[in-house]
This record gives structure tokens, sequence and C-alpha cells, in this order.
């Protein structure tokens, strides 16, 4: 008898051999989180024949193969599905770029450091899965909500608070101004403390952060309830975001970490942290 693991990778497979069976004209592989994202929120999941461990969002996306890591594929995975395209923010080791091509795959790498980069990655994704259609509404629903959120920023006059967003704590991490992140902490209403170091995520020294003397104190990575271990670390007790505990953590990593369709919604969590009154 198949043990219940057993029947779940032949379901996930026989899925894999009917899209390749049938009509569609584009079979794509995803090794990019936000790139599977992105393809269900054009509604081209159907083109989805292969994505990355990694890809979890929409909750569907499990009964898609796994044929990689993150911008790790497995090459005897993408030998069996044989899509048109392995699409990609990035490979670990680009030098299997070839050997993929030499499979008769193409392999697109997809821009992801900035919020007009995942409106190109859009427009890409459109010409791919032959979508243009929804690739343009997709743009426009996006900028939509980027103008919402400066139109609030004027009418209401909010004074911007300076925010230290911790990527990871363990070393202390923090994104620089050439970072989607940091876009999104200025959209939200805030400034990050990083914004004039011209780089992308780079390790900080707690004394830097003490003398930036940030606001708010953003860490998705730490757990729900986790701010009190920010706050007792040596010497923060005197940073103003502590002293006005407007500490936030436990917050849903992928909406703030992972550029793609739900990023603003992504910079909807960050603006209630930011704009909040004194807790």
């Amino acid at each position: 008898m198949l043990k219940c693991w057993q029947l779940t990778v032949a379901a996930m497979w026989l899925h894999a051999a009917v899209l390749m069976a049938g009509d569609n004209p584009v079979r794509v592989v995803s090794l990019g989180p936000s790139i599977t994202e992105t393809i269900y929120q054009l509604k081209q999941d159907a083109c989805l024949v292969g994505r990355s461990s990694a890809c979890d969002y929409p909750s569907a996306a499990a009964k898609i193969p796994v044929a990689g890591n993150m911008g790790i594929p497995f090459m005897e995975r993408l030998a069996v599905l044989k899509p048109d395209y392995v699409l990609a923010s990035g490979l670990k080791d680009m030098g299997v770029k070839k050997t993929i091509e030499s499979l008769g795959i193409k392999v697109i790498i997809l821009p992801g450091e900035t919020l007009n980069d995942y409106i190109a990655s859009v427009k890409i994704l459109g010409e791919v899965l032959k979508c243009p259609d929804a690739a343009a509404a997709e743009e426009v629903r996006f900028r939509q909500r980027l103008a919402e959120f400066r139109r609030q920023q004027t009418e209401h006059g909010w004074a911007r608070r300076k925010v230290y967003l911790e990527v990871w704590h363990r070393p202390l991490q923090t994104c620089g101004g050439k970072t989607f992140l940091n876009e999104m902490i200025e959209y939200a209403g805030g400034i990050n403390i990083a914004a004039k170091e011209p780089r992308e995520y780079f390790t900080c020294s707690e004394e830097w952060i003490l003398r930036q003397n940030p606001e708010v104190i953003i860490a998705p990575g730490m757990g729900s309830g986790k701010g009190d271990e920010i706050a007792m670390r040596r010497g923060w007790s005197e940073v103003d975001a502590v002293k006005q505990n407007r500490i936030y953590t436990g917050l849903d990593q992928s909406m703030i970490f992972r550029l793609g369709p739900r990023t603003v919604d992504g910079i909807a969590i960050l603006r209630e942290c930011i704009m909040e009154k004194k807790r």
C-alpha cells in the first residue's frame, strides 16, 4: 500500500505530466517565490510545471512539483519536466545556465532589486506567458497602490519617522539605499536610517545603529513578542524607538522581504508600524 507522501509525490508528477501533454503553449519552471507569486497573480499558473522548494504562496503552489531550491535547479527534474523556460531572480551558480540551455531550455533572469524591477518583471512575464493584458493590468494596479500611499502622505502631512529595519539579527543586517525595502519604508512614510548608504544589504554594528537613533524599529525576522529582546540589548535603552515602545516584530516576512504582488500590502504593514501612535 502506498504511503501518504508517496501518493502526494505521485499526484504532483501527474499534474506535471498532464500539463506537458495538454495544449498549453508555454511551460515554465520558477526558481523564485516572488516569480511564482507573480505567475499566479497574472492567472497563468497553468504554465507552471515546476517550482523551487521556497515557493510557498499561494497555497496552490504546493501542488506543483519541486524542480530545485531557490536559484538552484535540479537538472534531472528539468530533464523530465522539459519546460520551455526556467525563470529565476538569480542563479547560485551562473555556470549552470549553459547546462540548462544545452537541454534546449531558455533561462530568463528577472530583475528584483527595486520596485520598478517588479514592474519590469511583470512586463517580461507578460511576453513570456503570452498574457500582455494581464501584465498591463497588474502594472496599473501596482502603480495605483503606490500613488495612493503618496497621496495619503501628502494629504495628511504625517511627520516621517526614522526607521531601522532589521533584516537579520545574527549578525545585525539592514538594507541600504539601493533596495526595494528602502523604497517601501519611504512609501510607508518613514526614513530609512541607512538610506544614504549606496549599497544593498549589509552588516552593521550596534554602535552605528545607536548613533542613528531610530524612532521606529521593525524586525520581521524576530518572532512575535520578541521586542523585549531588542529593547534589552546593551545600550539600546536610550534609543527613541525603545523609549517610545515602537518596536515591531512577528510580521509576515514574505510580504516585506519578497518583492512581488503583495509588496504593496507589505508597505501597508510598514505604514501601520511607522504611523501608529505611541503604544
